[in-house]
């Protein structure tokens, strides 16, 4: 199949690589979006492949255990690269060789050098490659991003996500943690609680706050159940003047009256501005507040949804975004270009750990 910039108002055909945890929510997605159909799906176990095949509406004439077959057999618009990080490079390169256009779920790549080429071979094959970081289809932060925009509170000066849990804390009963059950493979990871979860705060200060030029952090390792890190400090600093902090942990012991929280509750974050404060509280009703010199307004983040209804959402709205960009030919919000500002200021919080430095973005 030969490169195609823009596929135009026909149905879009797409094929999933993957068929792991986080594959369902694609597929989903997939299903709620017109005119696009994942029509073939690879993954090495390939019962699971056939198992989310059968659940979807795919023969198995059309699930593979080689990817590579599945690029060779199939007559595709893109593929859904919803794979670990260690196997991005080889699956990005071989769409990119057979002119197809990738979707990659996040992180992209595994360093800058990896990435990069990833990204220059996606463009010597005139393919488009975008990454599905969906945090910022989250409803809250559109709003955020929307109240930002028309200056509800002023200039942003300061924003904070502060988030921790129990989830890599060893059970008294002696069961694996449900993050560490659904995910196994984070127990060997040697870059852990930033670069799987922390890229999306990081992305989504981005995309509320603008460019960042510098980055300060501090980790450390506490856990017995897992290799990486699971603790956290990043500083953020933007070009824009905020100072942004993302403190983050996996291995605290959370008090009675912070609840565990669940995927599509809102995130305990805030942005401090000159004229005004907007925080998402989760611990009471998943609300938004605005809070100015004037008034003080508190509103549901998701209004008429359950959590897990708001968690599926933004993967539909990412997705749907990917799709009008691949028919329309416009960049995606999360073109790869635009994904490698977030993957450089993760690598770089790794470098300034090591080092004890702030590290400058160039």
């Amino acid at each position: 199949m030969s490169a195609r910039e823009v596929v135009g108002e026909r149905p879009l055909r797409g094929g999933l690589l993957g068929t792991g945890p986080i594959s369902i929510h694609h597929m989903i997605a997939w299903q709620a979006i017109p005119d696009v159909r994942i029509v073939a799906m690879a993954n090495r176990t390939r019962s699971r492949a056939e198992a989310m095949g059968r659940s979807f509406g795919i023969d198995d004439a059309h699930i593979y255990a080689d990817y590579r077959a599945l690029l060779e057999t199939e007559n595709l618009d893109f593929v859904d690269i919803a794979t670990a990080p260690d196997v991005h490079r080889e699956q990005v390169l071989a769409a990119a060789a057979h002119g197809i256009h990738i979707l990659c779920q996040k992180p992209f790549a595994t360093s800058m050098e990896e990435a990069r080429e990833m990204q220059q071979a996606c463009r010597a094959a005139g393919v488009r490659c975008i990454v599905n970081e969906n945090w910022r289809w989250r409803r809250w932060y559109q709003e955020t991003k929307r109240l930002l925009d028309q200056g509800t509170i002023g200039n942003p000066r300061y924003a904070r996500f502060q988030m921790h849990d129990s989830s890599f804390l060893p059970r008294m009963d002696g069961t694996v943690p449900p993050l560490l059950a659904r995910e196994p493979t984070l127990a060997t990871l040697p870059m852990l609680i930033v670069y799987d979860w922390g890229i999306h705060l990081i992305d989504t200060m981005r995309f509320l706050l603008g460019k960042i030029e510098r980055v300060y952090a501090r980790m450390s390792h506490g856990s017995e159940l897992v290799h990486g890190e699971d603790l956290a400090v990043v500083i953020l600093e933007f070009r824009s003047g905020v100072t942004g902090v993302i403190d983050i942990s996996w291995r605290t012991h959370v008090p009675a009256d912070k609840k565990p929280l669940i995927r599509g509750n809102v995130d305990p974050f805030v942005v401090e501005g000159d004229a005004g404060t907007i925080e998402l509280d989760p611990y009471q009703d998943d609300s938004i507040i605005v809070a100015t010199a004037t008034n003080t307004q508190r509103y549901s983040a998701r209004p008429g949804m359950t959590p897990g209804e708001a968690y599926q959402e933004s993967f539909t709205n990412t997705q749907r975004h990917v799709a009008q960009s691949l028919r329309s030919g416009q960049p995606a919000q999360n073109e790869v270009t635009d994904n490698l500002e977030t993957l450089a200021a993760v690598f770089a919080a790794y470098e300034s750990a090591a080092l004890h430095q702030v590290v400058p973005l160039s």
